[in-house]
């Protein structure tokens, strides 16, 4: 009996750890207010002291702010955004971070729009989505280097070098984020300058 009761007293006294809950917001430029998003997320139990603001265009590959997050958050925690396109710059900018805070034990919370992963339409829907995002990353990629065999083909190479579409610019900034070449084969792939590819990675998308 003197067991059991100290089992159930131990048993109330312990609370399961939450986390924290962390807010995100964005605004794409120096002029446009922050107030709605930092109230909506005060809404939400997220203290001004764990808030994230950034000024920053959603084409911007890198956020100072969203990364200073990052390197906060601990398992448990939670990530408050009022919707999707504040953190994530498209549909798969949206599930690499998605996938990034599943690995670290981070919960997104997005409160306004349908994705809502706790709920199985919502978890359906991701799956969709991440089907998509995958195919529109490998048909740019076939596209691209389509482009690049036709151009070789016709004997245009070497000369100053044309200015690659936005589709290549954008598959060269994901080879220099994914590591799957060096900056060289980048480069030779594109027909490029290892400056020209350090350019382009800078550049807005």
């Amino acid at each position: 009996m003197t067991t059991t009761k100290t089992a159930k007293a131990t048993a109330k006294t312990e609370t399961p750890t939450t986390g924290v809950r962390w807010g995100y917001g964005r605004v794409s430029s120096l002029d446009q207010n922050p107030d709605s998003q930092h109230d909506a997320l005060l809404e939400t139990g997220v203290t001004p002291g764990r808030m994230f603001i950034e000024k920053a265009s959603t084409r911007l590959a890198v956020r100072p702010k969203l990364e200073e997050l990052r390197a906060l958050l601990s398992e448990g925690d939670t990530v408050v955004v009022t919707k999707a396109d504040r953190i994530a710059r498209s549909t798969l900018d949206l599930l690499q971070i998605v996938a990034s805070f599943d690995e670290a034990g981070v919960k997104l919370e997005i409160l306004t729009g349908a994705f809502n992963r706790d709920d199985p339409w919502g978890k359906a829907l991701f799956g969709i989505q991440a089907v998509f995002a995958e195919l529109e990353r490998d048909l740019i990629h076939m596209r691209t280097l389509e482009g690049l065999e036709a151009a070789r083909a016709r004997g245009r190479i070497g000369g100053r070098k044309a200015k690659l579409t936005d589709a290549q610019a954008a598959e060269v900034r994901r080879l220099y984020a994914a590591r799957e070449k060096t900056v060289a084969e980048i480069g030779e792939l594109f027909g490029i300058t290892r400056e020209s590819v350090y350019r382009y990675v800078k550049q807005t998308a």
